[in-house]
């Protein structure tokens, strides 16, 4: 009977190790889950001094989870994709794909103007996020700016959410993702240059400005409520916003000179929305804050000290 089993485990553990050397070769993005490099990796996977198979084994299963999982966001004019006719205006979601291990696992449906009431009631949430869903996967939340709009309040753009509401909203979003298995974040609205103040060249940020601090605040709350990780991006600006002076922060906004740029031979001034660099501003600190909240949150993204700002269009 002994030699039977034996025998048998001899078998599988020949079919085993059979499949992993001949298994894909791994990506140096992938060789990260596990700290080494591709030649580190290798090289155990054949020195008699290492179990490879044993190594081996446990990295192809990191590898199978994390390639299964997809990335999706929900949210506003701040975080959608524009078109390269609208450039240098950009979402801070369109420039994550910078920060992304594999860009084609994110999927942004963030839309410009549009609230969590909307997401919700127009369908979308259901269909382009809700009914993809499977375990593994991850959906980033960011609303606020449309849904304290009270002049937006009947269709065709029935924006408005009293305070209660848009908590409603953030905690069905979140029971929809857990009951497939997903995970959800929330991302809290950036901070509306109109918030900026220098006095005696210091400079600071009201994160509320505009009539946004209470929904950054319920946003705040719904996060702890339903234990999900917060990306708290409003407060990220008013403690970092500062470290670079009242100039270079309005850099990041929309604030475009007349012939600056051909997509605005009028120019520009919008103190609410980002250009390119201020996306990549927000996306930074966004992912900054993944990697602390979450490991398989993390696992989506490189280092971000290792990604440089590179501009879409010149």
């Amino acid at each position: 009977m002994k030699k039977i089993y034996v025998s048998v485990l001899i078998s599988l553990l020949s079919v085993f190790v059979t499949a992993s050397l001949f298994a894909a070769p791994l990506t140096s993005a992938e060789v990260v889950v596990i700290g080494g490099t591709d030649a580190g990796v290798y090289a155990a996977g054949f020195d008699s001094d290492y179990n490879a198979t044993e190594k081996r084994a446990k990295h192809l299963v990191q590898r199978t989870v994390a390639e299964a999982s997809e990335l999706y966001m929900a949210g506003d004019s701040i975080m959608a994709d524009y078109r390269p006719q609208e450039w240098p205006q950009y979402g801070w979601g369109q420039s994550l794909k910078s920060f992304m291990k594999n860009p084609e696992r994110l999927h942004n449906f963030a839309r410009s103007g549009w609230s969590a009431r909307r997401f919700r009631e127009s369908g979308r949430w259901e269909k382009c996020i809700a009914s993809k869903l499977k375990p593994g996967d991850w959906v980033i939340v960011s609303f606020g700016h449309n849904d304290m709009n009270k002049r937006r309040n009947k269709p065709p753009k029935n924006d408005y959410s009293t305070i209660d509401e848009y908590k409603a909203f953030l905690k069905g979003f979140a029971a929809d993702v857990k009951s497939k298995g997903a995970n959800i974040a929330f991302a809290t609205s950036i901070a509306h240059s109109k918030g900026f103040s220098e006095k005696d060249g210091v400079m600071t940020v009201d994160g509320g400005a505009t009539g946004l601090g209470p929904y950054v605040a319920a946003m705040r709350e719904v996060a702890a409520e339903v234990k999900a990780p917060l990306l708290d991006l409003n407060r990220y600006a008013e403690e970092n916003l500062p470290k670079l002076g009242m100039e270079k922060a309005k850099a990041l906004y929309m604030f475009v000179k007349p012939g600056e740029y051909a997509n605005y031979p009028k120019g520009k001034n919008d103190a609410a929305h980002v250009r390119d660099l201020g996306a990549f501003f927000y996306a930074k600190g966004a992912v900054e804050m993944a990697r602390i909240h979450d490991a398989t949150l993390k696992d989506f993204f490189k280092t971000p000290s290792c990604v440089s700002f590179v501009p879409s269009i010149e």
